[in-house]
């Protein structure tokens, strides 16, 4: 007994189905190209599994190693992004993120980073909040150029730090 399909008639979407799927999958590649180009990153210093913050321009990804070869994977969209604040002392510094998933009140919070990679993360992430926020689209510029704008927006000049 061959395994063959039975011959007859192949299914064939109607033409309006397939120009929806034909759409879809230029939707897809829109969004896959350049989604994950990274804005900023850093790690943690000063431990035997470091942890990992990026911020691409679809989500923000949070890696939390705990062993060799073993990780927790965090990630989110941009748009559920709240406020990314930083703690930053003379030498290290500490990444809050809050979020519409996780509770105001109990900030997600990542670090010990060096203070001036804290204070990085912190004005760019701050800075594509606030573009979301005002539906600024910063899909159309390259990549370089944006992080230097959002570092830019993100920034608090009054603070002194």
């Amino acid at each position: 007994m061959d395994n063959q399909r039975p011959s007859g008639p192949q299914y064939s979407p109607p033409p309006d189905q397939e120009k929806s799927r034909q759409e879809t999958r230029e939707e897809l590649k829109q969004a896959i190209q350049g989604s994950n180009d990274v804005l900023v990153s850093a790690t943690t210093t000063l431990t035997l599994f470091p942890d990992t913050f990026i911020l691409d321009r679809a989500k923000m990804t949070v890696v939390r190693r705990t062993f060799f070869r073993t990780a927790e994977v965090v990630s989110m969209r941009v748009e559920d992004l709240l406020n990314v604040t930083a703690s930053l002392g003379p030498v290290f510094g500490h990444i809050k993120v809050v979020s519409r998933v996780w509770s105001p009140e109990k900030p997600y919070t990542v670090g010990l980073f060096w203070r001036k990679d804290a204070a990085r993360v912190k004005r760019i992430a701050q800075g594509y909040i606030i573009a979301m926020q005002r539906e600024i689209d910063c899909s159309a510029l390259p990549t370089p150029e944006l992080v230097k704008m959002l570092d830019q927006l993100g920034q608090d000049d009054h603070t002194g730090i």
